[in-house]
């Protein structure tokens, strides 16, 4: 018998996952139902949430507040420098690419896996969240009206591991009518999607995808995925080990609610997967990856990840070369609480505090030259007395990288990329999907 099965004769997962949508949908899975006496309704335009106070307060965003004058668009304060994409080339959906994800976008009539957050304009409280219907992301089949028609045009432009912000006028979100008392009427809505993955119609895909809710099969597969990912690693085949991981992680996903034992054991493999995938993006200079790891560490599996010393740590290592120093000291600092006495942690905490103190001068650099240079001259001598201690620091160091930030000058990234040559130094610049100045990665010859 074939390993392998065609996606559309696994009857049993796609009648599960469309209960799944429907129940959502209807908000009445996870005993988030609710009911209001229309007749007691006084006031349309008061929106009402399924939540209570304490379950809803991680998701409050009071970014969502902006001006209520009648003639300012909804969400418009969030949009600037043309930072969002007309994806329906009539304004009725906007995208803004929050963390970018990799492989193909999403293929029409797709399931996909997704867990998002809506808002509605100038209410700083969600309307919907799907972390709070059972962590794991909720399963959605395209093409079947599962998602309102703006955020299923949305999702239909994501990658695999992609976030992004949506604003939905109400010709694709909920119409004129709105859904009352939830949703006002003619709202516009805004969702923060993150795509975890997505099955593309007629794929051939393993077996045990079809016994995803047989746990002890499931779990099987995720420890010989999990063994193949490591094997990989070894043999330094990291985009291999990364594949492995994610696969293992996306099968986990589709376990439904279980016991306490059983929930247990997927918190412990989930704890795994994060922390290695933490460590083959870092080693792909994937460092908002490595971030994201982080937080849907914390989100999946806190109860061991919160103590997983190589997931705060390569966190930490990450937001240091996107030079968010604060935040990267938060989180080597949980690392260095749970192993006080751990000397890579400690070497990383002196790095952070040195390449903050030289990136704020190189940063002063590059900051004044932008704001005063109409003729984009080239940077300062100073800047380069800066770059080049910062080079020779590293290559007397034990570092395997750094990070510098320039200006758009071309002939100041040829002169980086040739000081840092004569080093026997490797340049790579990065894509930074959040602001338009150039990152190089300088890393030194194997």
């Amino acid at each position: 018998m074939s390993n392998e099965e065609k996606l559309d004769d696994l009857s049993d997962l796609d009648s599960v996952l469309r209960k799944v949508s429907q129940e959502i949908l209807s908000k009445q899975a996870d005993g988030y139902c609710f009911s209001v006496d229309n007749a007691k309704t006084a006031n349309e335009n008061v929106c009402y949430s399924p939540y209570n106070v304490n379950e809803v307060a991680d998701y409050v965003n009071f970014d969502m507040l902006g001006d209520e004058s009648e003639d300012t668009k909804p969400f418009n304060h969030l949009i600037v420098d043309n930072n969002y994409e007309d994806i329906t080339n009539d304004g009725g959906v906007l995208k803004l690419v929050r963390d970018p994800g990799v492989g193909e976008v999403v293929p029409e009539n797709s399931i996909v896996l997704l867990h998002y957050t809506g808002y509605i304009s100038n209410l700083h409280e969600p309307f919907d969240v799907t972390y709070l219907q059972g962590k794991r992301p909720k399963h959605f089949q395209l093409g079947f009206g599962d998602l309102l028609s703006g955020l299923e045009i949305g999702v239909l432009t994501m990658k695999h591991g992609e976030n992004a912000r949506f604003i939905i006028s109400p010709k694709y979100g909920f119409g004129k009518m709105g859904c009352p008392p939830r949703i006002p009427p003619n709202s516009t809505v805004l969702f923060d999607v993150h795509l975890v993955s997505y099955f593309p119609p007629g794929v051939r895909i393993p077996r045990h995808f079809k016994e995803a809710f047989n746990l002890d099969k499931c779990l099987e597969a995720v420890r010989e995925l999990h063994f193949e990912g490591n094997q990989c690693y070894k043999r330094n085949k990291i985009e291999n080990a990364i594949f492995k991981y994610e696969k293992a992680k996306e099968l986990l996903h589709l376990i439904g609610n279980s016991k306490e034992e059983e929930e247990i054991e997927i918190f412990k493999y989930f704890d795994k997967l994060y922390s290695n995938l933490s460590i083959c993006y870092l080693k792909l200079y994937a460092f908002k990856k490595v971030c994201r790891m982080g937080v849907e560490g914390m989100m999946y599996s806190e109860r061991f990840s919160k103590n997983n010393v190589k997931l705060w740590f390569n966190w930490g290592k990450a937001l240091r070369f996107l030079k968010d120093f604060t935040e990267g000291k938060r989180k080597l600092l949980k690392a260095l609480q749970l192993e006080p006495y751990n000397l890579t942690t400690q070497y990383e905490l002196e790095r952070l505090e040195r390449d903050r103190e030289l990136h704020l001068r190189v940063d002063s650099f590059v900051k004044f030259k932008n704001a005063t240079d109409e003729d984009n001259k080239r940077l300062p001598p100073e800047f380069w007395s800066v770059f080049d201690i910062m080079i020779t620091e590293f290559v007397d160091s034990s570092d395997d990288l750094i990070t510098v930030k320039l200006n758009d000058n071309s002939d100041d990234i040829e002169l980086a990329e040739h000081k840092a040559n004569l080093r026997n130094l490797k340049v790579q610049r990065l894509q930074n999907d959040t602001v338009n100045i150039n990152y190089f990665v300088i890393k030194k010859e194997l």
